[in-house]
């Protein structure tokens, strides 16, 4: 890049006093350059002066100061005769664009940088106005302006490399974060990754029937600021609509929402005309929108982010961008908790493919088919942060400890007991690889949170009852009772990280008491959970002891007493588990948990649980072990002998009356 070219850049133009052009040039201004602001409309240029001096006095500058760097025009030859940079920033419509370049370009010294802001429309088509579309660069600037922090720096197929490099570093020295878009696609980087977005979010409600405040509920849920209803109302419904019929016009594969159209043909625009998804006090007045926050698990953000990442993964395919500018623009553009590909990495690139092909599936729509490098990714076991490389390379680590695979995805461990052929039922090698892994997590500073899942299609059937029936004699049944599972109860209890139950399926007897050890519980609403032990003439010692932490005397003793299986959403009102859910969303709300729990310091979090373990020895100890002592005595019974025959020869035992 020639620094010559950047540092002779002192006086800029802007084309137009609108919204957008007063406030880039207050941004070039509060910078230190001179700026000119051109106008058909002298009172356009006035109320463009107004608004500057309002926002600087907003942002506690001197007004003073500021304005002295800024002066009006209407004349061509003023605006342009000597600048050396010029920003145009004119309503959206191409043959308004090119007369306004073609203008400059006559107006305009040699050296000129010619920029535009439009936020959809190729440079190239705009450059084609000027006979110099090597000098012509796109500088897509965010609203507002003077907050926002992020600018498109956008190549057309002309663009000098000094040009383009010049507009970067002159991007950074007004304080704004560059991303580069290195070929010039309709939309550019945000609006295209953003529509998406949008689109499928009203496509939800309008053809699904989905209920838009729940949509917003869930976006928020992930860490978004705003919804998508919110976010369109906020910058403008007939502003996205003139987007998508852009790019829509230009070749991008893009179905418009008729609800969309609707809203726009109304003028119902939004926050500017007081109704749009949402309504408002007075036009121009925004209020918060009222969003239910326990609505905020009944809808999967997976079926928006994944047409996003699906045309993120198109850009990079396209050698348009790449994947820090994508992030980047996202993180810091939009706000976003984290970027595009990150999250992407987060959720499992095989799981948005998955999406994404049941969006197919249900449109017929070629815009739903997965970019082959997605698919080349699952191939290529590339899934993101559970196997350690997807969009980016993540901390992955693998272990088994006898029937219990260990794994550890960055910051979490996943700890996944591994018999599904027996619905992952409880026996020696599983309670001793639980507390092997457990122990692993526990030593690792590394983990912040625990997650404890079941292979297949059950979270835990409960203990392996004919190992229960092959104990020989009341010494047997104690050693396996006090030196296997007792110290695993333990372990469990004194675990210094968050553990996070992630049910799918049944969970049964001791799969239903893991669940009630863990300190956060998630569960698909195709989940069951069952305290049976007295059906086998035995009895659930840690549902009947630390259980009662978590559940009343009538809701322990029913369960225990009838043996009878409860529901997820019975379960989650009961205070087994936190929340009941669709079985697409399990794993992203534990991950979501996981997550929210390292906002606390590792050792207030250790701090806290070993407050509550010792609240509950205080109360529960003694109670069981007197529990365990009664266990090993129920299973050498008569009684349990019975039981235990008529269990593995699947029928009831005789005592059911």
């Amino acid at each position: 890049m020639s620094a010559s070219l950047t540092e002779s850049v002192e006086t800029v133009t802007v084309v137009g006093g609108g919204t957008m052009g007063h406030g880039i040039a207050q941004t070039f201004a509060m910078s230190g350059y001179d700026v000119t602001i051109i106008d058909i409309d002298e009172d356009v240029l006035q109320t463009a002066l107004e608004k500057i001096e309002g926002s600087l006095e907003k942002l506690t500058e001197d007004p003073d100061a500021v304005l002295a760097q800024i002066e009006t025009t209407t004349s061509e030859e003023e605006a342009y005769g000597d600048a050396d940079l010029v920003v145009e920033a004119v309503p959206e419509n191409i043959d308004l664009k090119q007369d306004v370049f073609g203008t400059i370009d006559n107006h305009a010294p040699e050296r000129t940088i010619l920029a535009t802001n439009t936020s959809t429309l190729p440079i190239t088509e705009i450059a084609s106005a000027t006979d110099r579309p090597s000098k012509v660069v796109g500088l897509h600037f965010s609203n507002p302006v003077q907050l926002m922090d992020i600018v498109e720096v956008i190549r057309g197929k002309e663009t000098a490399n000094d040009i383009f490099e010049a507009a970067e570093t002159i991007s950074e020295a007004i304080g704004k974060t560059p991303v580069l878009v290195e070929k010039d696609i309709p939309g550019f980087l945000i609006n295209r990754i953003n529509l998406r977005f949008w689109l499928e979010a009203v496509r939800q409600v309008d053809q699904e029937g989905r209920d838009r405040k729940t949509i917003d509920a869930a976006i928020r849920r992930i860490g978004l600021p705003m919804g998508p209803f919110e976010v369109l109302d906020f910058s403008g419904i007939d502003v996205a609509t003139m987007a998508a019929h852009s790019m829509q016009d230009r070749g991008v594969d893009l179905h418009i929402p008729d609800l969309l159209e609707k809203k726009e043909e109304a003028e119902n625009y939004g926050m500017k005309t007081g109704e749009g998804f949402y309504t408002y006090p007075e036009p121009g007045e925004y209020s918060r929108v009222e969003i239910p926050q326990e609505r905020r698990n009944d809808f999967d953000p997976k079926h928006l982010v994944a047409p996003a990442v699906n045309e993120a993964a198109w850009m990079l395919a396209n050698d348009v961008t790449t994947k820090s500018e994508i992030d980047k623009a996202m993180q810091i553009g939009i706000n976003w908790p984290r970027g595009l590909l990150e999250m992407a990495d987060e959720y499992g690139i095989d799981r948005l493919v998955e999406t994404l092909e049941e969006l197919h599936a249900r449109s017929g729509w070629d815009e739903y088919e997965p970019n082959p490098s997605l698919r080349e990714l699952v191939a290529n076991e590339e899934l993101g942060q559970k196997t350690g490389t997807g969009f980016y390379e993540w901390e992955y680590e693998q272990a088994e400890f006898e029937t219990v695979r260990y794994e550890r995805r960055e910051y979490a461990a996943w700890i996944t007991l591994n018999r599904p052929d027996r619905l992952n039922a409880l026996d020696k090698s599983s309670w001793n690889g639980l507390k092997a892994a457990l122990e692993k997590a526990a030593n690792d500073d590394e983990v912040r949170a625990t997650v404890l899942q079941g292979a297949g299609r059950a979270f835990c059937a409960g203990d392996d009852i004919a190992e229960i029936q092959s104990l020989e004699s009341t010494e047997d049944a104690r050693e396996m009772f006090e030196e296997v599972l007792g110290p695993t109860v333990q372990t469990v209890r004194n675990h210094p990280k968050p553990i996070i139950a992630a049910v799918e399926g049944a969970a049964n007897g001791g799969g239903c008491e893991l669940v009630l050890l863990c300190d956060l519980a998630v569960a698909s609403t195709n989940s069951s959970f069952a305290l049976p032990e007295g059906q086998i003439g035995a009895l659930p010692p840690i549902g009947l002891t630390y259980g009662r932490m978590s559940l009343g005397k009538k809701e322990i003793m029913e369960m225990s007493l009838t043996g009878d299986q409860f529901t997820a959403t019975e379960a989650e009102s009961m205070g087994i588990v936190n929340y009941a859910v669709d079985e697409t969303q399990v794993e992203d709300i534990v991950r979501e948990l996981a997550h929210s729990t390292t906002a606390s310091g590792p050792k207030s979090i250790s701090e806290m649980k070993d407050l509550w373990t010792g609240m509950e020895d205080d109360l529960l100890e003694t109670w069981f072990d007197e529990a365990m002592d009664r266990l090993v005595k129920r299973t050498q019974s008569e009684e349990a002998e019975k039981g235990l025959a008529a269990f593995l020869e699947k029928r009831e035992a005789d005592w059911k009356r």
